[in-house]
């Protein structure tokens, strides 16, 4: 599973269940590169049954309605300024998974500790819906208390409130996400899962930062699950990934392999497996991934091998070794 800090979450796109510890992740970009933006004001999460479209609660200016805050099922935001690179609480080691000790309903309470904004790489920034503990909350505009009540297996959009510069005005953007009360299942007979993966790659230019993507087919064989069950259990199987990837050398007076990423990797909504494979930096001794000789790799243009393993349910599974060429 991905984490924040040290503690496992679920991304939104996983079928996440009502009571899980969910990850809003928001991608931000500029010019086809991801980018930070300035500051962080917000993120509100709206049931989407009682407010119809992201217009009933955004007015003219763009901006979340103060008359809409309460209507929130919750609403995170920093603890600091929210201003990226100066704002601690942004980081995610500042996350812990627990809920501090306080009077949530009584007054407004920070999200440190238990929920917040956190920015997990460049342009890469996350909330948590913690679905494991009632008490959490939140605060609005006007320091108000809102607790969080996304707790049915509804669809809700979460709204982000950023400044993208320094000069710029706030802004808005939102997201769609869906909580799920079936991931809780029950089988009458062991299930019977195949996998099988596939490499998308085939080459890559030499000072490239390339996303190295494998896509992954969950097949379930037993007989006598209904269809509907099969596609629940595909959709959400997959929960984490390690790449492995090696330069796979002839020359005799080389190793044969020479590991140089071993890394867990992103899971999409599709049970694609995805790493950004830099052939700069990932290529070099002491690149904090794996320790190797460089003289050994015998140049970095090549082929390289790539494999994935993962957990499905009670099985690990070690897919093949799969090729693509630096050139």
């Amino acid at each position: 599973m991905p984490l924040v800090n040290t503690t496992e979450v679920i991304d939104r796109h996983n079928r996440p269940a009502v009571n899980s510890r969910v990850m809003l992740r928001s991608f931000f970009l500029n010019d086809g590169q991801y980018t930070d933006p300035y500051a962080v004001s917000s993120v509100h999460v709206f049931n989407r049954s009682l407010s119809l479209s992201p217009s009933s609660v955004i007015g003219s200016d763009g901006m979340v309605l103060s008359g809409s805050t309460s209507a929130a099922a919750m609403v995170f935001k920093p603890t600091g300024n929210g201003i990226v690179g100066s704002d601690d609480s942004l980081k995610p080691d500042t996350y812990t998974g627990d809920i501090p000790e306080g009077p949530y309903l009584e007054g407004a309470q920070p999200c440190s500790g238990a929920s917040g904004v956190y920015r997990l790489a460049k342009g890469e920034f996350a909330s948590v819906l913690n679905g494991f503990s009632a008490p959490l909350s939140g605060i609005d505009q006007n320091a108000n208390p809102i607790a969080n009540s996304a707790s049915a297996a509804i669809r809700y959009f979460d709204i982000w409130t950023v400044k993208m510069t320094a000069g710029s005005q706030w802004t808005t953007f939102i997201n769609e996400f869906e909580l799920f009360d079936d991931t809780f299942l029950t089988s009458t007979e062991p299930l019977l899962l195949r996998a099988k993966n596939t490499l998308f790659n085939r080459q890559v230019a030499l000072d490239s930062i390339t996303a190295i993507k494998v896509g992954t087919e969950i097949t379930i064989e037993n007989r006598n699950i209904d269809e509907a069950l099969k596609n629940i259990i595909k959709d959400g199987v997959v929960v984490s990934a390690t790449m492995s990837i090696v330069k796979m050398n002839d020359d005799p007076n080389l190793p044969a392999r020479v590991p140089v990423v071993l890394k867990t990797c992103e899971v999409t909504a599709g049970n694609t497996l995805i790493y950004n494979f830099d052939t700069t930096k990932d290529l070099q001794d002491g690149n904090g991934v794996t320790s190797f000789d460089e003289d050994d790799l015998g140049g970095r243009r090549g082929t390289y091998g790539v494999k994935v393993i993962y957990p499905l349910l009670s099985e690990k599974i070690v897919s093949p070794w799969m090729y693509f060429i630096v050139k």
